[in-house]
């Protein structure tokens, strides 16, 4: 065990004890003094006790009042003079960036109020340009350049310097704030107000005040210079050699006489009276220019020495070397609570209320290799990647308050002190604690689109070091050899089911329906990587819209790697449902010569098929919803509600009482179905029962769905069909596209129908229509009299015949400055991904977004968010162009598609990020990266993101909106 740090004069008495020799007759000697110096005390009591009764209480009155006052005027004179100006000085490398952003966050972050100075030297104009033009605007530091100061003659990091207070750059501050005069930093202080010179890799963990520094020395009387105590002072020893003294101090110098250099024996950071700093300063700059790089330490306590000016020597001014007995490091004792859980140290109040915590931290070097447990957790400043400022770099690793518990209550077989455990821990914990709180700070301003917060980050003793933060980046320590799809796996415990969640949209009877719960969605896919990334965002939404019933997902043809990493993923997303089946692509075999055919869409009707017949457990909802994997909830689906159907040009009824409500004091239209079809309104409704389905209308693209023609394919697959279904049946029933909503019992007879129909269409179609598919379910469904009732507001996928008059009449900017999409009453409650939404700017920036522009790997947890079109997208789209051919005014359908157009881009990416930010938030247990940069480019720049190897057609595009590490205009 370790001993507690002692004071220095017990540390000179003690080193002094041990020196000496104990004999028999010192010991005889020391007992007869003992002795009479009882007997003198014996006597002494007694005669003050009888002659002085009269006097004593008026004297001790007198003693006790002068004392009181002395006291006060200390108090308030100690009050008064708190440390008017910080101090410190580096290089303009990009280490001393993150360190200076470290040091300024940390040192207001403590209460620090007062003036900053940062003195970069030894720099280019373009190093010092980049080096002030990152600075942190809260933080108020002024930053001054000193190029003349050689930057090579002392670097920290080669593990010979071990300060960066530079005299010589501290000189050539105050003589340029001196020829300043009244714009002067310094001129409004006097020669008795304090100022602190500080090492630029400090870590401030409690407010810099001279109080607690008077409170602790007790050596010397009304100090006007404080250092931290040095563990290179010993009794009667000097510091250096008589040559090397002689060197740097001036001919006849009283500290060339010293034999006991207590009184000056401290290294920074230095608190020291402006007067006194200026009168020192000369001669510890010849001091530093004297002496060899690894005692350049010493040319401040030399001044000190040779000018008569003792220092008060503290122990909590700095720490950081954890085995050292001359710092004080019996906080660690101290402490109650654990240092390592975030919440314990956010209350700054625990560490200023314990007068042992020590001010600031030095995390040159702290590791404890030793320590089994502790080996991995180390901090080496010198080791921090110099681009871990940058938006998409990762933070520092940090320990749960697990390894306080280690620390605090293990013996490890190694035998390495509990005390010296606690004190790496908490030296860790501290550091990586501030160094993650300070960068986050930093790119909260400098990342206005977002930053990575993903903490990867590890500087184990041994490793090498980082050279990048970024997590692909070409020179960075992270494979991308095999890619990852979702990030990290590791467990997490799932969020509470109803955060985060927009219940606006919910209507109160439909929560206490039942009847909804009786529903399952289902929609099929292959493994392909970007059917994934679609069916998250599915999954997502759904959730997030808090839609009842189940979710499934029927996977077919995945290869073996592709199936176990979608079981793994199944354990982070329990709401969404694995169906696995063969690959159904290839279709069954038409004839003996017949070639495979290569048709993903087969994977639905024969997946559904085979999701039917084997499920497990089986599928006993009543209701299935029939959806495709690019589609995204906005709202709840419901049916079975008897909602108002009206047709788009009626939605606005003026019956208000009846048609409209107020949500949060705007009217609004009551949830509606739009029908276009031929029935009378009072025949339709969004009942689901045999027979009888939903779906959105489709007939834009489908027409009459073949049924209007005696030749065509769908009465060549379904003869029986030409006696029952007209075209006005296959117009008003069967041009239908996804949701399809029906009964279970309908689904399962149809389903036969629907895959033999299929592959029919597909042959007579000479295998070269898509929509094959579609028509295969229209026929089997005609065949099996399931008529369809459309509505053209159940799906938005930018087609025609969807209802989107809403766009005319929005209260709100879609686009608006809003992580959440803008979903009125009006709005379909789902999100068909088939189609490209474009857009323009303010600035004539060009935006779209399409499935197909999307990389692959979004999900991964470093990956970017998409960037948010500005909200001058709207206002563009809404704005009334004039033609310049003709003059004349564009024509209102004109304004009405980029309305359209800007509605569906803002909408969808907006719905997209929600479903990123949701899933990484239970996936990704160490942070995620959420800087909203990704601009989507024509044609797709690669198949994978892969930040740090971003594709320089998405580099450039996000540069020309939101270049990396601008902040946001009038951003704090």
């Amino acid at each position: 065990m370790l001993p507690r740090r002692q004071s220095g004069g017990k540390r000179a008495f003690a080193a002094h004890s041990a020196q000496s020799r104990v004999s028999p007759r010192r010991l005889m000697l020391g007992v007869l003094g003992a002795l009479f110096v009882l007997l003198f005390y014996v006597n002494a009591r007694f005669f003050s006790s009888t002659d002085a009764r009269s006097g004593g209480a008026a004297r001790s009155s007198l003693a006790t009042a002068d004392e009181r006052r002395a006291a006060l005027e200390s108090k308030l004179l100690h009050d008064h003079r708190q440390v008017r100006h910080v101090v410190f000085m580096s290089g303009c490398a990009a280490q001393d960036r993150v360190h200076a952003e470290v040091l300024a966050y940390t040192l207001r972050n403590a209460g620090y109020e007062r003036n900053v100075s940062h003195l970069a030297y030894g720099c280019s104009a373009a190093a010092f340009a980049a080096l002030a033009g990152r600075k942190h605007p809260r933080y108020g530091v002024a930053t001054h350049a000193f190029p003349q100061v050689n930057e090579a003659a002392y670097v920290v990091g080669e593990g010979r310097v071990t300060t960066t207070v530079n005299p010589r750059v501290v000189q050539q501050w105050l003589a340029q704030q001196q020829q300043r005069g009244a714009g002067s930093e310094l001129a409004h202080l006097s020669a008795r107000d304090f100022v602190a010179l500080v090492d630029s890799d400090a870590i401030f963990t409690k407010k810099l005040d001279v109080r607690s520094l008077f409170r602790e020395v007790e050596d010397v009387t009304d100090p006007t210079w404080f250092g931290q105590d040095a563990a290179w002072y010993w009794p009667k020893k000097a510091p250096l050699s008589a040559a090397e003294l002689a060197a740097a101090l001036p001919e006849g110098s009283a500290a060339l006489g010293l034999t006991d250099w207590r009184a000056f024996a401290a290294i920074a950071p230095f608190v020291l009276e402006l007067g006194v700093l200026e009168a020192v300063l000369p001669t510890a700059v010849a001091a530093w220019a004297a002496l060899a790089l690894d005692k350049r330490h010493l040319a401040f306590p030399l001044a000190a020495a040779h000018h008569s000016v003792p220092i008060g020597i503290s122990g909590v001014l700095s720490v950081q070397n954890y085995p050292s007995r001359y710092e004080n490091w019996d906080f660690v004792d101290d402490v109650t609570y654990n240092p390592c859980n975030e919440s314990a140290l956010d209350a700054g109040a625990r560490r200023t209320a314990l007068p042992s915590f020590p001010i600031s931290l030095r995390a040159r070097n702290l590791t404890l290799p030793t320590w089994l447990d502790g080996r991995r957790w180390s901090f080496f400043a010198a080791q921090v990647p110099p681009d871990v400022l940058h938006c998409d770099a990762w933070l520092f690793q940090e320990p749960t308050g697990r390894l306080w518990h280690l620390a605090s209550h293990t013996n490890g077989y190694e035998r390495v002190p509990t005390i010296l455990r606690r004190r790496h821990t908490m030296s860790v914990c501290l550091a990586l604690q501030a160094y993650n709180r300070a960068l986050a700070d930093h790119k909260a301003h400098f990342c206005p689109q977002g930053f990575n917060a993903n903490k990867k980050l590890a500087l184990a003793l041994g490793d090498s070091a980082w050279p990048s933060a970024v997590a692909l980046a070409p020179d960075g320590m992270a494979d991308a050899s095999p890619p990852v799809y979702f990030g990290d796996y590791k467990r997490k415990k799932p969020a509470v089911a109803t955060a985060n969640v927009d219940t606006a949209n919910t209507d109160a009877n439909d929560a206490n329906d039942t009847a909804q719960d009786d529903v399952h969605f289902v929609f099929s896919t292959t493994c392909e990587p970007y059917q994934d990334w679609q069916s998250q965002v599915l999954a997502q939404t759904f959730v997030h819209v808090q839609q009842r019933g189940r979710l499934t997902r029927i996977l077919s043809g995945c290869s073996d790697a592709a199936l176990a990493a979608a079981i793994r993923l199944a354990r982070e997303t329990p709401f969404l449902h694995l169906h696995v089946t063969p690959d159904f692509s290839a279709g069954p075999p038409v004839n003996a010569t017949a070639s495979d055919d290569n048709y993903a869409p087969y994977n639905k009707p024969f997946g559904l098929r085979a999701w039917l017949q084997s499920a497990n457990p089986p599928v006993r909802e009543s209701v299935v919803v029939v959806l495709d994997p690019d589609f995204a909830f906005l709202k709840p689906f419901v049916l079975n509600t008897g909602r108002r159907v009206t047709r788009a040009k009626d939605v606005d009824s003026e019956q208000y009482d009846a048609h409209a409500e107020i949500v949060e004091g705007l009217r609004q239209y009551k949830p509606f179905f739009v029908y276009e079809g031929t029935r009378e309104l009072a025949q339709v409704s969004d009942h689901v029962a045999d027979g009888v389905a939903v779906a959105q209308r489709w007939s834009s693209y489908l027409g009459a769905a073949g049924f209007d023609d005696p030749k065509s394919t769908t009465f060549q697959v379904c003869p029986d069909c030409r006696a029952t279904t007209t075209a006005a049946d296959g117009r008003e029933f069967f041009a239908v596209g996804p949701p399809y909503a029906l009964t279970r019992g309908d689904l399962g007879r149809l389903l036969d129908d629907y895959c033999n129909m299929t592959v029919a269409t597909r042959e007579l179609m000479h295998r070269d229509s898509w929509m094959a598919e579609m028509m295969g379910y229209a026929a089997a469904a005609a065949r099996h009299r399931v008529r369809h009732t459309t509505f053209d507001n159940l799906a938005l996928a930018g087609k025609d015949d969807e209802y989107w008059a809403f766009v005319d009449t929005l209260a709100e900017n879609p686009c608006a400055d809003s992580d959440a999409p803008y979903v009125p009453a009006e709005v379909a409650p789902l999100l068909h991904g088939c189609h490209a939404y474009t857009g323009r700017d303010a600035d004539g920036h060009d935006w779209v977004y399409y499935k197909q522009y999307m990389p692959t790997d979004l999900f991964a947890c470093d990956s970017w968010l998409l960037a948010v079109p500005p909200p001058s997208v709207w206002t563009e789209a809404a704005r009334v162009r004039t033609s310049p051919s003709s003059g004349s005014n564009a024509s209102g359908d004109d304004v009405h598609q980029r309305k359209k157009h800007a509605y569906g881009l803002c909408t969808s990416i907006k719905v997209v990020n929600q479903a990123l930010v949701a899933f990484k938030r239970r996936v990704c247990v160490d942070g995620f990266n959420a800087n909203r940069r990704l601009r989507l480019v024509q044609p797709r720049a690669a198949n994978e993101l892969q930040v740090g190897r971003v594709n320089d057609k998405w580099l450039r595009a996000a540069d020309e909106v939101a270049p990396e590490g601008v902040a946001a205009a009038g951003g704090a």
